[in-house]
């Protein structure tokens, strides 16, 4: 992409609101986009959308998208869970971790994916974007074909930002969550010299002698507007549990499947994944994650590395790129009651 050119049409006015007339029926797609983005982050971010301007995508062709949105000076950086967006937070945009091509992308394009700009529309939509106390303000573009039920946003300081909540959508759809399974523990504890001491069980639920959470595997896709697919990763599965032994002493156990990931180059993915336990007196924690990133270049990492001793163990993430991931921590304390 041509930043330069970019750049000087921005400073002659031409990422200015859109004049097009109004040819398209009203949509709100992008507005759901956003409050369902958001929701997933627990309501640290949210956005406020309005629309600029909106009229046939015949009026867009011949310019790459940069010229209505601008080049980004700033991204929002968020850690993707199969339900959850963390670690939301506003970095400075780098071209080196954006995905150039969609800025550079032209709308009779996506007439090799069947959506003719003959019968598309657009919206400009101006986002105003609020993390704790600061608020930021960027331009979007909106895409939809009515008569085909499809509608895309795109959206530079937020990357794949269609990708990452139809994701979340379709995870939540089709029934993914972590499972949580406990064990009935015996009726009472014998203690030493064959004393009745009590019953042994987990503080978090006393008539539990184990617990575990499980977080599936899953897949994810992130789509170019061209909807094409320039990476796939397979997340692995993880679990975390602890068991109170026949001394009422904790057992932390579980495991962490290895994930994998592909995509087209001059994308790039790495993957990871690690585990590990331990124990202080009657407490015991297991930690276990897997997963990978992907970078819009080449240079993703990520590594996963188990540290620590007693409760302080603990897996950590050393990432650059986009980061979707499995697993946790299952802390607990064994006891009589």
């Amino acid at each position: 992409m041509n930043i330069t050119k970019t750049l000087l049409l921005a400073a002659l006015g031409l990422t200015a609101t859109l004049a097009a007339p109004v040819q398209a029926k009203d949509s709100n797609y992008a507005e759901r986009l956003y409050e369902d983005y958001a929701a997933a982050t627990d309501g640290k971010l949210s956005f406020v959308v309005t629309t600029a301007g909106k009229g046939s995508l015949q009026d867009l062709k011949g310019r790459p998208l940069s010229v209505y949105t601008g080049v980004p000076s700033y991204s929002i950086f968020v850690v993707e869970e199969a339900l959850k967006l963390r670690e939301a937070q506003f970095v400075p945009a780098d071209l080196n971790e954006i995905y150039l091509d969609d800025l550079d992308f032209k709308v009779e394009s996506f007439e090799k994916s069947g959506f003719p700009t003959e019968t598309g529309s657009y919206r400009q939509l101006n986002v105003a974007v609020t993390l704790g106390k600061e608020t930021r303000n960027h331009r979007a573009m909106e895409f939809c074909w009515n008569a085909q039920g499809r509608c895309v946003v795109f959206d530079p300081s937020v990357d794949f930002i269609d990708s990452v909540v139809n994701n979340l959508r379709e995870t939540k759809a089709s029934g993914w969550a972590p499972t949580i399974v406990g064990e009935p523990g015996p009726m009472a504890f014998q203690g030493e010299n064959s004393v009745k001491a009590g019953r042994c069980g987990l503080a978090s639920h006393p008539t539990w002698i184990a617990a575990e959470i499980t977080w599936p595997a899953r897949t994810v896709k992130y789509k170019s507007l061209a909807q094409i697919v320039v990476v796939t990763k397979n997340i692995g599965s993880a679990r975390a549990g602890l068991r109170c032994n026949t001394s009422c002493n904790p057992a932390p156990y579980g495991w962490a499947n290895a994930s994998n990931a592909h995509a087209v180059y001059p994308n790039s993915v790495a993957c990871d994944f690690a585990h590990i336990q331990g124990t202080s007196g009657k407490s015991g924690k297991y930690v276990g994650k897997s997963g990978c990133s992907h970078r819009f270049v080449l240079g993703a990492k990520f590594n996963a590395t188990a540290k620590g001793v007693g409760l302080g163990v603990d897996v950590q993430i050393d990432w650059t790129g986009g980061v979707d991931q499995n697993g946790g921590a299952y802390t607990d304390t064994c006891g009589l009651f």
